[in-house]
């Protein structure tokens, strides 16, 4: 057995873990931790940490079962117990979220952050009323708190009075600066609904201000706060987003050219489990993914950066490894793929939606890693795909979408990504246009169904009644039947959206 450490020598080495967790050096501070948590395994610190690492590198299964431990031992720590529910909800599992963060507010009936919490994760699990009544409980009880007020326009922009616009009126001029931009973005959806359309732009444009020129606004560390080093930034200046985006765009349309695809074709791997769904944000994605995560043969796991960190770790192993995989590069590109897949809840028996809408970029790793698979574009109307965008809030990273020209240039260079995919892989690529989905949904749903190589099942038409998890921006409107109220809404801020047209270019509107 292995003896304790004393406490000065526990806390140096649990110091000079986390300074090498921090400084980026993960495999040294993951040999500390282990150490740690070799000699005083009834410390929980360690063991966080460790599942920390094994977030950052896509294990969540390795986490869940490694914090689950912890939970159990030491089921008052809060902090460790929000980390599991984090996870818990990445990976899909509504329930379990639910009851933590139920818990939690029996346990403590008098902290807002505790009834934020499972607010937000009742309406994540799709219990919309439950989530409601939550969050009207956070405005009665805290009603200078800007949570109750957002999670409620997040459900239904008509649900506040009259009082209760006056207060988020208030938080927006007078609160503290976070909570000014979520009042913001809030305020100006309830505008919006009520026809005030430039009331509703200058709320917009003032969050969005605010957002773009506070790069670190929501900067925290990482789930178990007070011992977890700082993660690593979650937003940058609009201007580096859009440099790194060109040069990504640009190199990649340079080195996946039609030769070097023809050289690699055929070395995939054999599976045809995924289904990626690529495009810009407020494109219809969630929606898409709502209807075939809806088959009983399909699983959805949301947005997962699965693909592009395989590739790197491939790229980085090809490059350092003294004793090489014999198998071909790109198929051990789809082998591990899939294993990470399973890392993030995926069963190994259902088709599996991976809807990391940046893959767009990735395309032709997905091509030749998994040559069986289904690439799905969702495409909607440029203009109210960059208006949609800046309207809402994101909770990381998407820089360019907090300022009007910057989302239109972003929209041309991801156009042009797509029409180089068309030109060297025709066909490749499934184009779904969302306003034909809206217009005439059953003929659409069952064209995508069978795309999909999937048998016809009713439900994929009863999409809104999947309580599946959805972390994204769509969060509500794919609880609901279909509606065409947002086609063209842009046109109700027309006169407001001079710098995108002239960014958009060839994919700006024809006006009056």
């Amino acid at each position: 057995m292995t003896a304790p450490l004393a406490p000065a020598a526990y806390s140096a080495k649990f110091e000079e873990a986390k300074t090498a967790h921090l400084a980026g050096d993960f495999s040294r501070a993951r040999h500390l931790y282990e150490t740690l948590a070799a000699h005083n395994p009834q410390e929980p610190g360690p063991q966080a940490l460790l599942a920390e690492l094994d977030l950052r590198d896509g294990r969540l299964m390795t986490a869940r079962a490694r914090l689950e431990k912890v939970v159990a031992a030491h089921p008052e720590s809060h902090e460790i117990r929000t980390a599991l529910a984090n996870i818990l909800e990445e990976l899909g599992d509504v329930n379990a979220t639910t009851l933590l963060y139920g818990e939690d507010v029996t346990r403590s009936p008098d902290s807002p952050e505790a009834w934020t919490k499972l607010a937000n994760a009742l309406q994540v699990a799709g219990k919309i009323e439950d989530a409601e009544a939550a969050y009207r409980t956070i405005v009665e009880r805290w009603p200078s708190m800007v949570a109750g007020y957002f999670g409620l326009v997040g459900i239904d922009a008509k649900s506040l009075s009259g009082e209760e616009v006056g207060a988020l009126q208030r938080i927006a001029s007078t609160g503290v600066l976070s909570d000014r931009v979520h009042a913001l973005f809030a305020l100006g959806a309830v505008m919006e609904q009520r026809g005030l359309f430039d009331e509703a732009f200058e709320a917009f444009s003032q969050g969005n201000r605010l957002r773009r020129e506070n790069p670190n606004l929501y900067e925290t560390g990482p789930a178990v706060r007070p011992t977890y080093p700082a993660g690593s930034p979650v937003f940058t200046s609009v201007e580096k987003a859009e440099q790194m985006h060109d040069s990504f765009v640009r190199e990649t349309k340079q080195m996946f050219s039609a030769a070097y695809l023809a050289k690699f074709a055929g070395g995939g791997h054999e599976t045809r489990a995924p289904i990626f769904i690529v495009g810009m944000p407020r494109s219809g994605s969630t929606l898409l993914e709502q209807i075939l995560s809806s088959h009983p043969e399909v699983q959805g796991l949301g947005e997962t950066s699965a693909l592009s960190r395989t590739f790197r770790a491939g790229l980085s192993a090809m490059q350092h490894n003294a004793a090489p995989d014999p198998a071909p590069f790109y198929w051990r590109i789809g082998r591990d793929y899939l294993g990470a897949l399973r890392e993030l809840g995926w069963d190994g028996k259902r088709r599996v939606i991976d809807k990391m809408l940046g893959n767009y970029v990735n395309a032709g790793i997905a091509h030749l890693a998994m040559p069986d698979t289904v690439i799905l574009h969702s495409v909607r109307d440029p203009v109210d795909t960059c208006l949609s965008s800046f309207r809402q809030l994101f909770s990381k990273r998407n820089e360019a979408s907090y300022d009007l020209a910057a989302i239109g240039r972003q929209y041309v260079r991801y156009r042009e990504m797509i029409a180089h995919w068309d030109a060297v892989l025709p066909g490749r690529i499934i184009h779904i246009e969302h306003e034909k989905l809206l217009a005439d949904p059953e003929v659409q749903i069952r064209g995508v169904v069978k795309s999909c190589g999937l048998a016809w099942n009713d439900r994929c038409l009863r999409f809104y009644e999947n309580e599946r998890t959805v972390r994204t921006a769509s969060i509500s409107q794919v609880r609901r039947p279909l509606s065409s109220g947002a086609v063209k809404r842009w046109r109700n801020y027309e006169r407001h959206l001079g710098p995108l047209f002239d960014a958009l270019g060839p994919y700006s509107p024809a006006r009056d």
